[in-house]
């Protein structure tokens, strides 16, 4: 599967927007002219036409509208229910964050925090798995996009709380690294990781 451009995606979800009735050329230009020159939104245009993503309504006295296919704009309706669930996710870890700081038991704040973040995990999944089947390549890109910011708290409350590697799992990645980056590389990393270990034990 090939995303599509971002440029094709712009302009296509720019379309899709206004529903049924389809945006103006004019004001097409206009809306999206601070992304792209007019030459590209035209070639964009010109491609999303061949693929049937987009048709074009002739209403007389040089007034054009682009209107989305109804499977485009169906599509744009399971993304946006997508984000949807996502934005209020995004009010719930906003305010629990402030109840699982104030916790002072450190287990039961990590129990919490584990809580809040799978619960996360869960709803991007769950929306990445769900667009597969909604014209991924517009949706999926789109859809990564949007939670980026999300997904970078997220990656920050993870590494707080995950579980260390196991042994069998460290030699594992080990024997990865040494695949692509040479043996060298391999052994400076092991050297580090027993490192780390070790200051670990001495600190308990």
């Amino acid at each position: 599967m090939e995303f599509m451009s971002k440029r094709d995606r712009l302009i296509l979800t720019t379309i899709s927007q206004a529903g049924p009735a389809g945006v103006e050329l004019t004001a097409l230009i206009t809306s999206l002219s601070p992304f792209l020159t007019r030459d590209s939104i035209m070639k964009g245009l010109e491609e999303l036409l061949l693929k049937d993503l987009i048709r074009i309504n002739n209403l007389g006295q040089g007034e054009i509208r682009y209107i989305a296919s109804k499977e485009v704009r169906d599509t744009m309706i399971n993304l946006d229910i997508s984000r949807l669930r996502v934005a209020e996710y995004i009010k719930e870890l906003d305010a629990k964050k402030d109840e699982i700081l104030k916790i002072q038991n450190k287990n039961q704040q990590i129990e919490e925090l584990k809580k809040i973040v799978t619960e996360g995990l869960l709803v991007i999944s769950a929306g990445i798995l769900g667009l597969f089947n909604s014209m991924p390549e517009l949706t999926i890109p789109e859809y990564i996009e949007s939670i980026q910011p999300l997904a970078e708290i997220l990656e920050k409350l993870y590494k707080i709380i995950e579980k260390p590697y196991t042994k069998e799992e460290t030699e594992a990645i080990l024997k990865i690294i040494e695949k692509y980056r040479g043996e060298k590389d391999s052994k400076m990393l092991k050297e580090i990781l027993e490192k780390v270990q070790s200051s670990k034990e001495k600190s308990i």
